[in-house]
C-alpha cells in the first residue's frame, strides 16, 4: 500500500538525509548498557563511554551480524558479546581473539546528537549532517517546566501518525473522555490557521469559551499553536487567558499578555519500518512548581491514556488500509488540509533528496 504519491525513479519510503529522534538521553549512562534500535529499516547501536560522550554505529557485527547493542563498553571501544570483534568509535575493529593484528574490517559511524533532551541520528550522507536542521524543542529536564516523558510504538505506517497529528479535530473523538475533557476545548468545531514552509507546517487557534482545566464551571479562551517540522517532530504551546481575550486580539497570536496557565508538548514519530512506528512524548505544565508537580502526574496518566486511544484507532486504519485496493477512493474533508500539505511537504523534500542523489551520480560517472 503506497502513502504517498509515487515520486518518478524513486522507490524509498524515508527521507533518509534527516536527523531523527533515537530515543531520550535520560536513558543512556556513561559507560553503561549500549541501546539498539531501528530506524528507517537501519539496525543503529548508541552508547555513552566513560567520559559520557554519545557515539552511533550500524548495529551489526560484521563477522555473523550479531547485534553490537547486546555488547560491551570497554573504555572507547564496543565489544561483540557473541565472539568478542572489538570496534573503536571510528568503526575500526581494534580486536579479535586468535588474529593479531585485527581484521581489516569497520563498522559504518552515525552522526550523533544530544539536543532539547532528545537523541538524535543522521541517517544518511554523513558529509550533510548539518546540526542547525534539528527542530527546536524544549527538554525536559527545565525545573521551571517540569515535563513527563514516555515513549511508544505502533504497528502502523509513520504517515497515518503524521496525519494524526496534522488533524487534531479528532480529539473530540478519540479522546473525548481524555484529552477533550483535558483541554477543555472542542477540537473539531472550529478551524486552524495553517501556514506551510519549506521545512514545517504552523497550525494556530483560538478556542473562546473553553473549559479551564481543574477549575469547575470556569471559562477561559484558549490559545494553541504547534509546530509539525520534519522529519516528524510536533512541539505544541497552549496558554489560557481570561474570556474576551480572543476578541481583544482579534483572533491573533496574544503577544504581551501573561496567561493563566500554560502547557507545553514534545513529541518526536521515528520511522522503524513500513510498517512500525516510534512515538517518543513528552507533557509539561508551567506554572506554580508544587501545584504544577500535582497536575502534571495527573496530565501523564491522561496523555497516556489518549495515546494508548491513538495506537488503537491508527492500528485498526492500519489493518483497513492493508485489506483496501489502492484504486478506492476517499472522501476529503475541510479537516484534511494539515495532513495534505504535510505529505506535500515530505514528498517534496523526497523528491529534492531523490534528485541531488541522482545528480551527484551523474558527476561520478561523468568523472
Amino acid at each position: 500500500m503506497s502513502y504517498i504519491r509515487k515520486i518518478e525513479g524513486c522507490d524509498d519510503m524515508f527521507l533518509r538525509n534527516s536527523w531523527y529522534v533515537f530515543g531520550w538521553a535520560k536513558d543512556l549512562i556513561p559507560g553503561g548498557k549500549p541501546m539498539g534500535r531501528v530506524v528507517i529499516e537501519q539496525p543503529i547501536v548508541v552508547w555513552r563511554d566513560a567520559q559520557g560522550m554519545l557515539h552511533a554505529a550500524e548495529d551489526r557485527c560484521p563477522h555473523r551480524h550479531a547485534p553490537l547493542s547486546m555488547g560491551r563498553i570497554k573504555g572507547n571501544t564496543i565489544q561483540c558479546m557473541y565472539h568478542g570483534m572489538t570496534f573503536r568509535t571510528d568503526g575500526r575493529c581494534v580486536h579479535m581473539p586468535l588474529m593479531d593484528p585485527a581484521p581489516d574490517v569497520t563498522i559504518r559511524i552515525y552522526p550523533v546528537v544530544e539536543k532539547d533532551s532528545w537523541i538524535w541520528v543522521w541517517t544518511g550522507d554523513c558529509a550533510l549532517a548539518d546540526e542547525s536542521f534539528i527542530p527546536a524543542a524544549f527538554g525536559i529536564d527545565d525545573v521551571e517546566r517540569p515535563m513527563k516523558s514516555n515513549s511508544i510504538e505502533y504497528d502502523a505506517h509513520y504517515q497515518l501518525v503524521h496525519d494524526n497529528l496534522c488533524d487534531l479535530s479528532h480529539v473530540d473523538f478519540v479522546h473525548d473522555t481524555t484529552l477533550r475533557q483535558a483541554s477543555g476545548a472542542h477540537w473539531s468545531e472550529t478551524a486552524p490557521r495553517i501556514q506551510s514552509n519549506r521545512g514545517a507546517i504552523r497550525f494556530q487557534r483560538w478556542f473562546e469559551g473553553a473549559d479551564l482545566p481543574g477549575q469547575s464551571g470556569e471559562k477561559v479562551d484558549t490559545w494553541i499553536t504547534y509546530d509539525f517540522a520534519l522529519p516528524g517532530i510536533f512541539i505544541l504551546k497552549g496558554a489560557r487567558y481570561p474570556l474576551g481575550t480572543a476578541q481583544l486580539c482579534q483572533q491573533t497570536e496574544p503577544v504581551g499578555l501573561e496567561p493563566l496557565m500554560r502547557n507545553i508538548e514534545q513529541q518526536a514519530v521515528t520511522p522503524i519500518s513500513k510498517t512500525r512506528t516510534a512515538y517518543h512524548y513528552a507533557t509539561g505544565l508551567i506554572g506554580d512548581t508544587r501545584e504544577m508537580t500535582r497536575q502534571l502526574a495527573e496530565r501523564m496518566d491522561v496523555v497516556m491514556a489518549a495515546f494508548e486511544e491513538d495506537r488503537q484507532m491508527i492500528e485498526a486504519q492500519q489493518r483497513i488500509w492493508d485489506l483496501t485496493d489502492p484504486a478506492t477512493p476517499k472522501v476529503f474533508v475541510p479537516q484534511d488540509k494539515g495532513p495534505h500539505l504535510m505529505r506535500r511537504l515530505i514528498e517534496r523534500s523526497m523528491r529534492d533528496e531523490h534528485d541531488t542523489v541522482k545528480a551527484t551520480e551523474i558527476q561520478a560517472s561523468a568523472v
